[in-house]
């Protein structure tokens, strides 16, 4: 999904865009981010009540605004975005916008090399962000960025990191800047206190995409691959599937972690659950309680909201969301 103009346009990617949100939820199941975006879940009929869109950021210098992921931390709001080409690029110029007060006014524009963050997170007062391409080093590893702030976004520190592939695979030789795996969005800050999260790519002898799970006990300087979520050609019949890429991940209501995936473009998500914390996974299936129109295609993003409904982005074509009441994703009910 391609926004030219403006980063982000309305309530859907303000409040559904990361899984690091914690928006607020008044009696009434509305939930707010902000001062003009607002929405409500209707368990009677299903239906979602948005208020005006609004724009952060307007391109004056030709460059693109797109691919945003939404981050909150107390009243501060993060919205980190690409303004390169969707092209692989070494070293692109990305940014950063950020609001101080709940979304209301956005004053502070951010903008570094390698800088496109699609992961943030909070650990101790200090914030984590991770760029969203590796670079190629060996068969065994290969490197990443990561950005550190002590003072809450008001500066941030460049680091190299590494990422290493799991026993007994190597990572795919690519003939492009980038290296084979990708931090596609929503590293968190697990129970033990790692980090941990999706990433997509290619091993070594892969055709199509590969969705595996990393895992860093060093605050993002080591990413140790440590298991696959999806693999493979998809099952079903489907033309010619990208196989499994752009996960997006949550810890739903009942502590089971629930991967929702890309498969293809106009082609169905599908979803893969971990009862062991992302040691293992259960074999991809279409999302339940939708059909294979109703989940078309690509940019799932999860959010486990406050009221504990467990909400899931999408687009192409439109753009949707669609609830779990359940908070589990073991069924959603309102498309």
């Amino acid at each position: 999904m391609k926004l030219r103009l403006a980063v982000i346009y309305g309530a859907i990617a303000l409040l559904i865009s990361s899984a690091s949100a914690q928006p607020t939820t008044s009696k009434k199941n509305e939930v707010k981010t902000g001062a003009n975006a607002a929405m409500t879940p209707d368990p009677a009929s299903g239906k979602i009540v948005m208020e005006d869109r609004f724009k952060i950021d307007t391109s004056t210098d030709g460059k693109e605004r797109q691919f945003p992921s939404v981050y909150r931390f107390g009243d501060n709001i993060f919205v980190s975005y690409s303004e390169h080409p969707d092209a692989i690029i070494a070293s692109p110029v990305d940014a950063m916008v950020i609001s101080r007060d709940n979304g209301k006014t956005w004053t502070e524009k951010v903008q570094h090399s390698d800088f496109y963050l699609t992961s943030l997170v909070e650990k101790g007062g200090i914030l984590y962000g991770v760029a969203y391409f590796t670079y190629p080093d060996s068969a065994q590893k290969e490197r990443m960025i990561y950005w550190v702030s002590a003072d809450m976004g008001k500066t941030w520190s460049r680091h190299k990191g590494a990422v290493r592939a799991p026993a007994g695979r190597q990572f795919k030789p690519m003939p492009t800047a980038w290296g084979s795996m990708l931090f596609h969005r929503g590293m968190r800050v697990m129970d033990d206190g790692s980090f941990q999260g999706p990433m997509y790519g290619y091993f070594d002898g892969d055709s199509i995409y590969t969705t595996a799970w990393a895992k860093s006990t060093d605050h993002c300087a080591t990413w140790q691959i440590v298991s696959t979520i999806a693999a493979g050609v998809p099952e079903g019949d489907y033309k010619n599937p990208d196989g499994y890429c752009e996960p997006t991940f949550a810890k739903t209501r009942d502590g089971s972690l629930l991967c929702v995936l890309r498969i293809g473009s106009f082609l169905p998500l599908c979803q893969s659950r971990s009862l062991d914390n992302g040691a293992t996974w259960s074999k991809p299936v279409p999302l339940p309680g939708l059909t294979s129109k109703e989940s078309e295609s690509v940019d799932p993003q999860l959010l486990l909201m406050s009221n504990g409904i467990l909400a899931l982005s999408y687009g192409r074509p439109d753009d949707k969301i669609a609830f779990s009441t359940d908070g589990c994703g073991y069924k959603r009910d309102y498309p």
